[in-house]
């Protein structure tokens, strides 16, 4: 738990899971066919990845947490699910997504905006970004969908295409 402290303290992400619900949608977002590559960078307890691996049998889903206890709650969570999920404990800045047909994150800005960079010199155009509440700063959502709830009366799931 000290580490967990300090890694949330020293990278100011807090651990927030993403809502059920909005996991569905991030998912159904996506567009996926259920042969691509997906990635979910801060992928918490893996939910998202759990949700499309539910939808999407076949998708090759890889999930990225860098906080220990939380890598460890995601990995117990995906091993109850019983789906197969590549899961990893790494800074998701190490990551190759060159391959990336979709990613899934939940970031807060600022961490956003030094991914941006990475997403732009590694994905293949038309690679789709979905994104939980928070925006890119320098592209713009092909997507925006609104859910009821959350702390402002509503979350977003916005869609971006690089």
């Amino acid at each position: 738990m000290v580490v967990t402290a300090i890694l949330h303290l020293w990278l100011r992400v807090p651990y927030v899971p993403t809502p059920r619900a909005v996991a569905r949608r991030m998912v159904k977002a996506a567009g996926l066919k259920g042969h691509e590559r997906v990635y979910d960078l801060g992928a918490g307890d893996g939910r998202i990845l759990i949700e499309a691996k539910r939808m999407y049998p076949g998708i090759d889903a890889t999930g990225c947490e860098l906080v220990p206890t939380i890598w460890l709650l995601g990995w117990f969570t995906i091993l109850l699910s019983h789906v197969r999920i590549r899961w990893k404990m790494t800074n998701a800045f190490v990551e190759d997504l060159t391959g990336a047909d979709a990613i899934f994150v939940y970031l807060t800005p600022p961490l956003l905006t030094k991914l941006e960079d990475k997403l732009d010199r590694e994905l293949r155009p038309g690679t789709r970004v979905i994104s939980h509440d928070f925006r890119f700063r320098r592209h713009r959502p092909v997507q925006t969908e609104e859910i009821p709830g959350g702390w402002g009366g509503h979350r977003r799931v916005l869609v971006y295409e690089w």
